[in-house]
Order: structure tokens, then C-alpha cells, then sequence
């Protein structure tokens, strides 16, 4: 099933509209916005933390946004995972 979903990035505050199949892992909608949006990803690293600002849940990359019960309408922050 398609969603509607924003993706922001927490380093400068950008956010982008994406439309993708709930299916999709999450991993791969930030491997092509990486491609196709570099600019957008500045910042954030090859290894993102990922957060659902509905629910203020983790989410793991290689899980699908159905996986993560993620919807039409959820926004979703990417964040530079801290060091260790």
C-alpha cells in the first residue's frame, strides 16, 4: 500500500514529502534520498538514527515502514547516530 510520509532531517531542519509502498525497508528510502539527495543527507552519516515523531519510537533500519508501523501522514527524523 502506498503512504505519504515527511522525512527531516534533525542536523538542519529540511524535511521532504515522499510517497513510497509500505513495504519498502527504510534502509532503502535513505540509500536513494543519499543518491539522489546528497545535500539533504549532509550531516547525517552512512548509519542514521531513525525516529518516529508520532510515537518518539526507534526504528531500525532494515525493517519496513509496515514492520515499524509507520502511516500516511507520520513523520519520520533522520539524526546522526552518537558516537559510542
Amino acid at each position: 500500500m502506498k503512504i505519504t510520509i515527511t522525512i527531516k532531517n534533525e542536523q538542519d531542519g529540511k524535511s521532504y514529502d515522499v510517497s513510497l509502498d509500505n513495504r519498502q525497508k527504510i534502509a532503502t528510502t535513505l540509500k536513494v534520498m543519499s543518491e539522489n539527495l546528497p545535500e539533504f543527507m549532509n550531516g547525517i552519516g552512512t548509519n542514521p538514527a531513525v525516529q518516529s515523531e508520532r510515537t518518539s519510537r526507534h526504528l531500525k533500519l532494515e525493517s519496513t515502514y509496515e514492520e515499524s508501523h509507520i502511516y500516511t501522514g507520520d513523520i519520520v527524523v533522520i539524526s546522526q547516530r552518537e558516537k559510542e
